[in-house]
């Protein structure tokens, strides 16, 4: 099985110190292949190139912190969540920001084509957004001071706050939660049933209760929604 996984989101995806894809993603889609009873290849990406490389068959399925859409649905399919967070708005303490009505002058980096910058597009003036084509160039921007302010999933700024535990940000407002799929082309109900057991078996069992002690330390949320 071919799946794509991310590379610039700690801690779901990242690359350790030996060059390999690490985090609560890349454990999940080996998971997936181990119940699956097959070899997997993992393809590394970033957030925008998700949906091309499912509908141009590069890969069999995302396991890639993807937040499910009724946009991004139009064009392929989302299993029920395997992790839910919360998405929101970022910045040091010293700005006083507290709601998307206050934002001001303010600029907001964002990942481009991501849920944040979806989301984000709904609640402030595209003046006020600065999209960058990754998260990891995203976080850089902020850090430097080329954005002030990070529209991002909540564990995303803990991984960052701690590599730079002298310039700590804090949450300024909330977006929305952020539940996270697995995706898949359209048209396969047979694929999509397995998938959608492999996550229903897999929160009955307790994996997914390990990665996300082992992975975000806290526990898997007792009401994420199904679909």
């Amino acid at each position: 099985v071919v799946v794509g996984v991310p590379v610039d989101s700690p801690p779901f995806g990242y690359v350790d110190e030996n060059g390999e894809p690490a985090g609560f993603d890349i454990d999940l889609a080996k998971l997936l292949a181990e119940q699956l009873g097959v070899e997997i290849e993992m393809v590394p990406m970033t957030s925008i190139n998700r949906i091309p490389y499912l509908l141009t068959n590069k890969v069999d399925v995302q396991v890639n912190l993807f937040g499910a859409t009724p946009e991004r649905a139009k064009q392929i399919a989302f299993t029920s969540p395997y992790s839910g967070l919360i998405i929101g708005v970022y910045g040091p303490k010293d700005i006083p920001v507290d709601s998307p009505e206050n934002v001001g002058d303010y600029t907001i980096g964002v990942g481009r084509g991501t849920t944040m910058d979806l989301t984000l597009s709904e609640m402030v003036p595209d003046s006020n957004i600065v999209r960058y084509e990754d998260e990891a160039t995203t976080m850089a921007a902020v850090f430097t001071g080329q954005s002030d302010l990070w529209a991002a999933v909540n564990m995303h700024v803990i991984s960052a706050n701690k590599q730079n535990p002298d310039n700590q940000l804090e949450l300024k407002f909330v977006m929305r939660r952020a539940p996270a799929s697995i995706g898949l082309r359209q048209g396969d109900p047979d694929w999509m049933r397995w998938l959608e057991t492999f996550v229903y078996y897999n929160k009955i069992n307790g994996n997914l209760q390990k990665l996300h002690r082992k992975w975000l330390n806290e526990d898997l949320q007792k009401d994420l929604p199904s679909f």
